[in-house]
C-alpha cells in the first residue's frame, strides 16, 4: 500500500512542485495526548469543516471519501498542518486551494512502535501563495477497507463493551474517532458536513440534522450537517426502521432495527421524561435533535445528539436512569462541555451522579435513593481497594471495575459530597454556570473548583485537594463514648465521642444520630478536621445509640464485614471456591453450566471449583455454591450464617417470613461466612432446571443483594440482610 501511495503522488510531481507546496506522509504510531499548538493559528483556535462525501459497500467492508476541509479565514492558516488517518485506509490525492500536493517521502514507524493505527500527514506551507486564498482548503480523495470485527471480552468481574477501532460489514457499519476515518487535526474541534451512500435498505445516522434524504432502486443518500463543534465524528448504518416526534423543537427519533421497531414509542416517550427534567435543571438541550440507535454489537455510547444502544439493551427496554438517562445527560456533558482527558475525567462521575442518582432522589423515594448511595458505597469499597486505587485526578475512561469503582462511584458520591458542602442552590447554579459557560471548550477539575468557589465566595481548594488528588477515602473508627448526666440541665444528658482518623486526615461534616430511650432521634452535625478529635453533644433525654452518617452521604473506606452480604463480596474476595453439589441430576448439572462458563472463562488463580458433599475448612474464604441445602452440607452452612431469616424446603425457600414455592422459583442468597465474617457464602439453586437456566446466564448481574427470588427468570423479591458488623454505630449506657 505505502510503494503504491509513493508511485501515485510521483506522477504528479512536476504539476504541484510550482506553488512551492511540499507535503510530507509519514506512517507513525497513534500518538494519543498530542498537543495543538494554537500560536501556529493565531490569537484564537481556528474550527475548520469537513464536507465529506462518501459511498460505504457493507458487502466487502469498504467506503471511498473525498473531504474538504474548509477553514473560517486564511490569516491564520498555519505553516505546519498535520493531519491524521487511518493507516488502511489508501490517499488517492491531496489537493490545497484545487492544487495537487507532491508526496515527498514516505517514513515508516519504527517497529517497536505498538500504535501503527494511522498515517500523520505534514503539510508544509512554506509559500506565501498559501495565505492569499480565503477561505483555505484541503482536499483528501482516500478509499479503503475497514474491517477490525468487534470481539467480546469474556470475564466474570466486568464485561466491558466489545472493542472495535471500526468495522463495515453486512453485520452493521460503526466508525468512530477510534477508527480515524475522516483527516483529522489531533486536539482540535471541528464542524462537518456528512454526504453518505449507502446500498438500498440501509440508513445512515450521525450526528447532527439530516437535511436531505433521496432513495433508489439501488441506493439511499442522505445528508446531515453537524453545526455544534466537535470533538470527533461518529456514523453508524444499518438496516433502520426509523420513528421520530418532535418535543419543543427538538426532534426526538428512533432508528431500531425491524424486528424490533414497536419499542419505538417506549423509547420515544422516555427520551421526553428526561429531557423535560434535565433541560429544566441543566439548561437548553445543546442539539437540535436526540436519537435512540440500535447497535449491532454490545454498547452504550453517548454521543453528541444521539446515543448507541446494544441490541441486546434494546430488546429488553433499557429506557433506564443508568441507562438511556444517562447517555442524555452526556449531551450536557461530555459532548458539548467537554474533558480535558489529560487532567482527569469529571465528566463520568458528574453524569453518573445526575442521572443513576439524581432521577431517583427527585423521582423515587428517599429510600430508593438512599439504596443508590449505598451501592456507591460498596462498589468502591469491594473494587476500589488497596493497592489497586488510585486518584480521582487520574481516572481517564473505564476498563476495569477499579475504574468503575472510582471513576463513576467514588466521583458521584465526591459531588454528592460537594453538594453537602455549598448547599443545593450553590450546587445547582454552578452546574448550570459549567453548562452555560463552557459548553463547546474543553473544562477540567480546575474549572470546577474555580466555579464553585467563585459562586460561594469560599476558597474550596482543600476540598478538591483531599477529594481530587488524593488516593483512598476516609477511614474512621469510634474509640470511646461517654455518657453522663447534664448537670446544669436537668433531664439532659452529655455525649462523649472520641473518633480516630487514620492518614492521611479529611475536612469532614458527618450527619450524626443519637437515638433516644423515649423513641425519638436528635440530628446533630460532627466536624472532624485531626487525626484524633473527641467531641462532646448534648442529648435532650437519655441516649441509647449513636450512629454517624446513617444515611450514606460521606464517602468513606469500610471493612467487608461492615457492608451486608452479597454476591459481588464473593467476586472480590481474594479467596474464592465455587462449590458444586455432586448429587444434582444431570439436567440440574446441565442448568447450571452458564454459571460454570462464565467462572471458567474468568481463569482466576484464586478460584478453586470442586465437586463436593462434605464439609471444607471455611476460614479466610468465601463460596459460592450451586446446590440444593437439604442435600449439600456446605450449602445448609452457609445458609446458616444468616440465622432464622432463611429456611428451605424440598421446593420452597422461606426469606424474612415470606414463602416462595414452586417449579418455576429459582433463588440466590448470600450469608455471612459463619466462620470469618469478612467472607460470604453464596447458594444459588432453583426447584427446577428451567427455573435455574433462566437465571443462570445473567448471575452476576445481580451482585448487589443479599436475597434475591426468581419466577420464570423474573425477579420476585429482592434485599439485603444487615452486615455482621455496623459501621460507626455504638450502643450507649448513661452513667
Amino acid at each position: 500500500m505505502r510503494s503504491s501511495i509513493k508511485k501515485y503522488h510521483q506522477d504528479r510531481l512536476d504539476a504541484s512542485s510550482r506553488y512551492g507546496t511540499c507535503l510530507t506522509l509519514m506512517l507513525l504510531g497513534l500518538c494519543f495526548g498530542l498537543a495543538f499548538d494554537e500560536t501556529a493559528w493565531g490569537s484564537s483556535p481556528m474550527i475548520p469543516h469537513h464536507n465529506l462525501t462518501m459511498t460505504i459497500q457493507p458487502t466487502n467492508h469498504s467506503l471511498t471519501v473525498e473531504d474538504t476541509i474548509t477553514f473560517p479565514h486564511a490569516s491564520a492558516f498555519p505553516n505546519l498542518l498535520e493531519l491524521t488517518l487511518n493507516k488502511h485506509l489508501i490517499i488517492d490525492e491531496i489537493l490545497f486551494n484545487n492544487s495537487v500536493l507532491q508526496l515527498e517521502e514516505i517514513t515508516h514507524a519504527p517497529k517497536s512502535t505498538e500504535q501503527e493505527r494511522e498515517h500523520r500527514l505534514h503539510i508544509s506551507l512554506v509559500d506565501s501563495l498559501s495565505k492569499k486564498a480565503s477561505p483555505p482548503t484541503i482536499k483528501v480523495r482516500y478509499h479503503g477497507m475497514i474491517a477490525d470485527h468487534p470481539q467480546g471480552v469474556p470475564g466474570l468481574r466486568f464485561t466491558t463493551p466489545d472493542k472495535t477501532t471500526g468495522y463495515i460489514g453486512p453485520e452493521g457499519v460503526y466508525l468512530t474517532s477510534e477508527t480515524q476515518w475522516y483527516p483529522t487535526i489531533p486536539q482540535t474541534l471541528a464542524t462537518f458536513q456528512v454526504t453518505s451512500t449507502v446500498p438500498s435498505g440501509w440508513e445512515t445516522v450521525t450526528q447532527g440534522k439530516e437535511t436531505s434524504r433521496s432513495t433508489t432502486e439501488d441506493e439511499t443518500t442522505s445528508t446531515w450537517s453537524i453545526s455544534n463543534t466537535s470533538e470527533a465524528l461518529t456514523l453508524v448504518a444499518n438496516h433502520f426502521v426509523k420513528q421520530e416526534k418532535v418535543w419543543e423543537g427538538i426532534t426526538i427519533a428512533t432508528y431500531l432495527f425491524p424486528e424490533d421497531a414497536q419499542l419505538s414509542d417506549q423509547y420515544l416517550e422516555s427520551t421526553v421524561e428526561y429531557l423535560d427534567m434535565y433541560t429544566k435543571l441543566l439548561g437548553p438541550y445543546p442539539f437540535s435533535k436526540f436519537a435512540v440507535v440500535e447497535n449491532f454489537f454490545p454498547s452504550g455510547i453517548g454521543l453528541p445528539s444521539y446515543t448507541l444502544l446494544g441490541n441486546r439493551i434494546i430488546k429488553r427496554g433499557y429506557t433506564q436512569p443508568y441507562s438511556l438517562g444517562h447517555e442524555i445527560v452526556h449531551s450536557w456533558f461530555g459532548n458539548s462541555v467537554f474533558n480535558h482527558f489529560s487532567e482527569g475525567n469529571w465528566v463520568e462521575g458528574l453524569t453518573t451522579y445526575l442521572s443513576n442518582y439524581y432521577y431517583e432522589e427527585v423521582h423515587a423515594s428517599a429510600d430508593t435513593a438512599l439504596k443508590k448511595r449505598q451501592q456507591m458505597f460498596f462498589e468502591y469499597n469491594l473494587y476500589g481497594t488497596p493497592p489497586h486505587e488510585y486518584p480521582v485526578r487520574q481516572f481517564h475512561h473505564k476498563e476495569t471495575r477499579v475504574d468503575n469503582a472510582i471513576g463513576y462511584q467514588k466521583t458521584a458520591m465526591l459531588f454528592h459530597i460537594l453538594r453537602q458542602e455549598v448547599g443545593d442552590a450553590h450546587f445547582f447554579t454552578g452546574i448550570r454556570i459549567l453548562v452555560k459557560e463552557w459548553t463547546g471548550k474543553y473544562a477540567d477539575w480546575n474549572t470546577i473548583e474555580q466555579i464553585f468557589s467563585r459562586i460561594t465566595g469560599k476558597d474550596l481548594s482543600w476540598f478538591f485537594q483531599q477529594w481530587v488528588e488524593r488516593t483512598g477515602s476516609p477511614s474512621l473508627s469510634i474509640t470511646q463514648t461517654d455518657v453522663q448526666a447534664d448537670t446544669e440541665y436537668p433531664g439532659q444528658f452529655l455525649v462523649n465521642v472520641t473518633i480516630v482518623q487514620e492518614e492521611p486526615f479529611y475536612r469532614l461534616r458527618l450527619p450524626t444520630v443519637l437515638y433516644l430511650a423515649d423513641g425519638t432521634q436528635f440530628d446533630t452535625v460532627i466536624s472532624l478536621n485531626n487525626d484524633v478529635q473527641t467531641v462532646s453533644l448534648s442529648a435532650p433525654s437519655r441516649p441509647t445509640q449513636l450512629v454517624i452518617d446513617p444515611d450514606f452521604t460521606v464517602l468513606r473506606r469500610m471493612s467487608r464485614a461492615q457492608i451486608p452480604p452479597m454476591l459481588n463480596t464473593w467476586v472480590t474476595a481474594q479467596n474464592q471456591s465455587v462449590q458444586i453439589d455432586e448429587t444434582n441430576s444431570p439436567e440440574i448439572e446441565e442448568a447450571y453450566q452458564p454459571v460454570l462458563h462464565r467462572l471458567r472463562s474468568q481463569s482466576s488463580s484464586t478460584m478453586s471449583e470442586t465437586e463436593t458433599n462434605g464439609h471444607l475448612p471455611l476460614q479466610e474464604s468465601s463460596f459460592l455454591v450451586l446446590g440444593h441445602p437439604l442435600k449439600s452440607d456446605l450449602a445448609r452452612q452457609g445458609l446458616a450464617g444468616c440465622g432464622d431469616v432463611v429456611q428451605v424446603g424440598d421446593d420452597w425457600i422461606s426469606i424474612q417470613g415470606e414463602k416462595f414455592e414452586g417449579p418455576d422459583i429459582a433463588w440466590l442468597v448470600t450469608c455471612p461466612n459463619p466462620s470469618d465474617s469478612d467472607h460470604v457464602m453464596s447458594v444459588f439453586h432453583g426447584f427446577s432446571p428451567s427455573a435455574i437456566s433462566r437465571v443462570a446466564r445473567l448471575l452476576f448481574f445481580y451482585g448487589w443483594d443479599s436475597y434475591l427470588v426468581f419466577q420464570d427468570g423474573n425477579v420476585l423479591t429482592r434485599g439485603l440482610f444487615d452486615p455482621p458488623m455496623k459501621n460507626l454505630t455504638v450502643s450507649l449506657n448513661a452513667a
